[in-house]
């Protein structure tokens, strides 16, 4: 019992502790407003390198599925999910900031809504949606706040 709790702990931790350098921005935004321009891009930058690795999760998952032979998973579906977070962050971040957060934003919550609607057909452990939804919810709000103090 004491093994599972502590397997369940490690994610949390890790994620949330994920939320650290959204913090660092949020301050640095407070006390050095001249680097508004860099740190806006540090921001995003570091949510899409998030976004991306919430798409590997999905490539995962296509990957096990298949070599599982799991008639239920859509092999390609999953693929090209998999791979459309790093092609958004790439477009988010050479497009104009307030778009690009936008855009970040707007694909964290369209993934974590893929991932609802398949959490019945997905071999994904019990605490990961609810975890995925409080991350998503800090994650984007403080990709809202940063938009917000840089304004």
């Amino acid at each position: 019992m004491r093994a599972s709790n502590t397997t369940h702990q490690l994610p949390q931790w890790l994620g949330f502790s994920g939320l650290l350098p959204m913090s660092a921005f949020l301050i640095g935004l407070w006390f050095w407003p001249q680097l508004t321009d860099q740190l806006v891009f540090m921001a995003m930058l570091y949510v899409g390198a998030i976004f991306s690795f919430l798409g590997g999760i999905q490539w995962g998952l296509a990957v096990t599925a298949e070599s599982a032979d799991d008639p239920q998973e859509p092999f390609a579906l999953r693929l090209v999910v998999g791979v459309t977070p790093s092609l958004i962050t790439f477009v988010a971040l050479v497009m104009p900031p307030v778009y690009g957060g936008l855009l970040l934003i707007a694909g964290l919550w369209l993934l974590l809504l893929f991932e609802w609607q398949r959490r019945a057909s997905s071999p994904l452990p019990d605490w990961y949606l609810p975890l995925r939804m409080n991350l998503t919810v800090l994650l984007s709000g403080s990709l809202a706040a940063v938009f917000w103090l840089a304004s």
